[in-house]
């Protein structure tokens, strides 16, 4: 029996008090036991514990990327600081990079507590005071004032528009009053014709005015406007009535001067305060076209009429009309077709390192002019080829350098516009754009 004690009983230190203590085999085992659960369980509360504040870290911070250091950085989501290292919460866990897109924040003055609203993309580090929405309706006003500007022009100052009211105030008012005054008459039909539209009114005040003056400059160049604009009689015999109109118009004044304050007062500002109007826009587009002679402004006025209404009879024979003369031997002889066939034609030759391209036009209206060249630098357009000597050696003048050794009697050249080389042949005089390939 003591045997069996003997292998039975733990002898120890008294955990509490002072003095040995004597424990039975299955009391020691039941508190060695009681021991290991409680180390197992404390480690799993370690562990847990970890775990939670792991996926608290990972809810807390978020990777952004620092523009100005080109480098990513840590953001504490409520704090709003940030640090370049990685929180040791995350451990080995990594964040995803952030994500490409625009979202609203709120950053709160400390001292007055002003919050203000920002947007921010964490992408590529950009901040704006403006939303994504904002912003585009932004570029759309931008884009739309730069269209308005270049088809009306500067911006119409306060002074103008002071006299511009009261001048068409008064053609009314004096019209009422001396309606037999060739002046009166003038400016009524002028008004009648591009503020108020009213064709018939002024088809009669624009005939009484041409039979008090038909050799008039100012009258004439109205009237003709008036003419295509209306579209009336038969087409190619109005037309020809016009260009004789505005010829006999051009020598009497040469400078147009008589006719810049009719055109300020009742052309341009019929587009300021009716700028959709699409015959009010063809009034502004046959003054280009036939008084300042400015085609590439017309065909931009043109379309914008078609773009507001592409079925209006008027603007499209009109421009239709446009374009047919424009062509070699028209009345408006360009040395090549506008922008908007270089938009709708394709390439059939492009020369290496060149910036002129050869194209072709499968809308041409006029046979035998389909082919034209077109410059991609300076958007000019030709029916002609280039002097390509001579724009050889323009290059060489203005934007070119020898570049490497000669080699046997050919000189390189390279082009800092184009960024490509070129060749000049000391013996035959000429240009190449390949060595032993001339040009």
């Amino acid at each position: 029996l003591v045997e069996w004690l003997v292998k039975r009983v733990v002898v120890r230190n008294h955990p509490i008090h002072d003095g040995m203590q004597l424990l039975l085999q299955y009391e020691a085992e039941e508190e060695r036991i009681t021991k290991l659960v409680v180390k197992v369980q404390a480690q799993w509360r370690r562990l847990k514990s970890k775990r939670t504040a792991k996926d608290k870290a990972l809810g807390r911070y978020e990777k952004i990327f620092v523009r100005e250091y080109r480098t990513f950085a840590y953001r504490d989501l409520e704090t709003g600081e940030r640090q370049w290292s990685k929180p040791k919460l995350l451990g080995e866990v990594s964040l995803a990079d952030p994500v490409d897109e625009w979202r609203e924040e709120v950053s709160c003055d400390p001292e007055t507590g002003v919050a203000t609203r920002y947007f921010v993309n964490h992408a590529t580090g950009q901040s704006s005071w403006f939303s994504e929405e904002d912003a585009a309706r932004m570029v759309q006003r931008r884009f739309r004032q730069k269209h308005e500007s270049d088809i009306i022009g500067a911006k119409i100052q306060l002074p103008d528009i002071v006299k511009a009211v009261k001048f068409i105030q008064e053609a009314r008012g004096k019209y009422e009053q001396e309606p037999t005054r060739l002046a009166n008459i003038v400016n009524y039909a002028l008004l009648t014709h591009c503020i108020d539209l009213d064709f018939v009114k002024a088809r009669v005040l624009y005939g009484e005015a041409m039979m008090a003056s038909p050799r008039h400059p100012l009258i004439c160049r109205a009237f003709g406007i008036f003419l295509l604009a209306t579209r009336h009689g038969p087409p190619a015999e109005t037309f020809q009535r016009v260009c004789r109109m505005l010829n006999d118009a051009a020598v009497v004044d040469p400078t147009v001067s008589k006719f810049d304050s009719a055109a300020e007062i009742y052309f341009r500002w019929a587009v300021l305060v009716n700028s959709k109007n699409p015959l009010v826009l063809l009034n502004y587009a046959l003054l280009y076209q036939c008084v300042y002679k400015k085609y590439d402004i017309a065909d931009k006025i043109y379309r914008t009429a078609l773009s507001f209404d592409p079925c209006n009879t008027l603007v499209f024979e009109n421009y239709e009309l446009f374009t047919s003369q424009r062509y070699p031997g028209g009345e408006y002889e360009c040395a090549g077709p506008p922008i908007s066939v270089v938009n709708r034609s394709t390439i059939l030759e492009t020369k290496t390192g060149s910036e002129w391209s050869k194209r072709v036009d499968p809308e041409c209206p006029r046979p035998g002019f389909e082919v034209f060249y077109y410059n991609r630098f300076t958007k000019e357009t030709r029916f002609e080829a280039p002097d390509w000597d001579k724009w050889y050696k323009m290059r060489v003048s203005t934007r070119s350098k020898i570049v490497g050794s000669k080699t046997g009697s050919l000189v390189e050249y390279f082009d800092t516009r184009t960024e490509t080389s070129f060749f000049y042949d000391l013996l035959t005089k000429r240009y190449q754009e390949r060595p032993g390939n001339l040009n």
